[in-house]
């Protein structure tokens, strides 16, 4: 009774532990649960979608997602959020509500909600690995999705973007010819927010672009690099990594690179950064003795 009771706390901690724990107990308590999800109290709304998605398999999954659902068309942008949440911790059942989540993702709302805050959940209540979608894409709306991955790339939070990069490696070329231009704003221009993750997206674009010899992805290779910004030696490793895929055409990139090698001798942090430039001297030598053509194709072509 404490822990139903728990799940219409004002407090999002006691709401939060209170669905943990029932998840421990024995017993029968969606009935319970659902009373909480129709009353006029919006704390127990929350407390009772939280509820559901911890619960998973040990009740009426049909029931839980079925309200869960209906959650996502809710006025409160908080009960949507949560909503989302317990849809994704429920798992593979929760897939039919797949698609109004991509149509809540594909919306803005910058009233009422500027930041995004319910895209970026929904981004990774999908597209994590662990979210309902991030693993597979089989009999998904390929038109939907990309209407929902165009608006993710957007999305002000580093992370939430970052979240999207599982749909790149479970596209074909073809399906995801029509995502390059926003693939590509993703990349050029970083998320605000986020910083610690805002470059995952990035490095996953790029290196999207260099596996199907995508002639843009090679100076974006040197820009993304940001040698003067936190976390520059994990992103120039990556870079350099994705740029090797390229074989005899990084020629085309040879001046920015022997550029780089000059810029980071004279970088404050250069002893920190030797590993890496060593790694750059040898990919210059690689790149000037490659031999043979690679075809690219540009992101305009048709």
């Amino acid at each position: 009774e404490d822990l139903l009771i728990g799940l219409s706390s004002w407090s999002p901690s006691v709401r939060k532990r209170s669905a943990a724990e029932l998840k421990n107990r024995k017993g029968d308590f969606q009935p319970a649960i659902l009373k909480l999800m129709d009353s006029n109290d919006r704390y127990s709304r929350y407390g009772a979608a939280e509820a559901l998605g911890q619960l998973g398999a040990k009740v009426d999954t049909g029931v839980s997602v079925s309200t869960l659902t209906d959650a996502l068309e809710s006025d409160d942008l908080c009960l949507r959020i949560l909503a989302a949440e317990a849809l994704a911790r429920i798992g593979s059942p929760a897939r039919p509500a797949v698609p109004l989540m991509l149509e809540r993702l594909a919306r803005t709302d910058r009233e009422n909600d500027p930041r995004g805050m319910e895209q970026r959940i929904l981004c990774f209540s999908l597209f994590n690995r662990g979210g309902l979608i991030g693993r597979s894409l089989d009999g998904i709306d390929r038109e939907l999705l990309l209407r929902a991955v165009r608006v993710g790339l957007q999305n002000e939070d580093g992370r939430a973007r970052g979240s999207l990069g599982t749909v790149y490696e479970n596209l074909t070329y073809d399906e995801i010819k029509p995502l390059l231009p926003a693939i590509h704003q993703a990349i050029v221009e970083p998320a605000p927010s986020g910083i610690m993750f805002a470059s995952g997206i990035r490095l996953s674009g790029v290196a999207l672009l260099a596996k199907h010899r995508i002639r843009e992805g090679m100076p974006l290779c040197i820009q993304i690099m940001e040698i003067d910004k936190w976390g520059k030696k994990n992103r120039i490793t990556q870079c350099l990594k994705t740029l090797d895929t390229y074989g005899a055409a990084a020629k085309a990139v040879l001046p920015e690179l022997r550029q780089l090698e000059k810029d980071l001798l004279a970088h404050k942090e250069a002893r920190m950064l030797a590993p890496v430039i060593e790694q750059i001297q040898a990919m210059i030598d690689k790149i000037d003795s490659a031999t043979g053509s690679v075809e690219l194709r540009g992101i305009d072509d048709p």
